[in-house]
């Protein structure tokens, strides 16, 4: 797949979002040129092996505690990895560490990884309207989180804000973010089309595709846990319990 340079005048549509910010829209979504050319690698090379688990989601929407949920569910032997290993190393992003930043271009099989299982997992915030058909190549299984839009906008709020802490330059208005997650000119954004992306495919295809919210999730653990792991293929059994994986990965993260 060809993308051009994203620094240049004759590629993609382009708009200044927060903290002065270029995005560029490609397949009417929103990147930054990092996570575009990135995103260009994963469509390139990335092929999902049938025991693969993929975390989908948007931005700052509790990624990081279903990182270390989905680690926990998997790997229950080795759960304590998660005391010693941050969950971004455990459950690597598609477009930011495995095909973006140091060592990218590297296959998935030659990724880092610490994990008891045949499955790997990763994770990955590039909307399924481009990922769609990397994802249906091969059996493997699709988790995707969501959360409360408006919290969603708060927490981007705030990261981006404290990206420029140090710095002399002003806190970005909330009044602007609102503008722009409403118009959806935030990173990966549009926010509703991102969501309902998956949505639909976990309503017509619930083998593949596991659609769950944060506030689901934090409302009763236990039972969306346990449906998640009958999702993912393994269900818990004699000594296992949803509880002791449920608090596993901490909320706080």
């Amino acid at each position: 797949m060809e993308i051009q340079n994203p620094d240049s005048d004759s590629c993609f549509p382009k708009v200044k979002s927060w903290g002065g910010n270029v995005f560029y829209q490609f397949q009417g979504f929103w990147f930054h040129p990092i996570h575009l050319q990135a995103t260009k690698q994963v469509l390139d090379h990335f092929k999902p092996l049938p025991n693969d688990v993929i975390l989908a989601s948007f931005p700052k929407t509790v990624t990081t505690w279903l990182k270390a949920l989905l680690y926990s569910v998997i790997n229950r032997a080795s759960i304590n990895q998660l005391v010693t290993n941050h969950p971004h190393e455990l459950v690597p992003s598609l477009e930011m560490q495995v095909y973006g930043g140091p060592g990218a271009n590297s296959p998935p099989d030659h990724f880092p990884s610490n994990t008891s299982s045949s499955s790997s997992i990763f994770s990955t915030h590039i909307p399924y309207q481009i990922l769609g058909e990397t994802l249906n190549s091969s059996d493997c299984r699709v988790v995707y989180v969501a959360r409360n839009p408006k919290d969603t906008l708060i927490s981007l709020w705030h990261f981006s804000n404290s990206m420029y802490l140090g710095q002399k330059r002003e806190p970005q208005p909330l009044e602007d973010i609102v503008s722009k997650f409403c118009g959806g000119s935030v990173i990966f954004g549009p926010y509703f089309d991102h969501v309902l992306g998956h949505q639909k495919e976990s309503l017509e295809r619930p083998e593949k595709f596991f659609f769950i919210t944060y506030e689901e999730l934090k409302s009763d653990p236990n039972i969306h846990v346990k449906r998640l792991a009958e999702f993912l293929g393994c269900p818990f059994v004699g000594e296992d319990t949803e509880e002791q994986v449920a608090g596993g990965g901490g909320e706080e993260l």
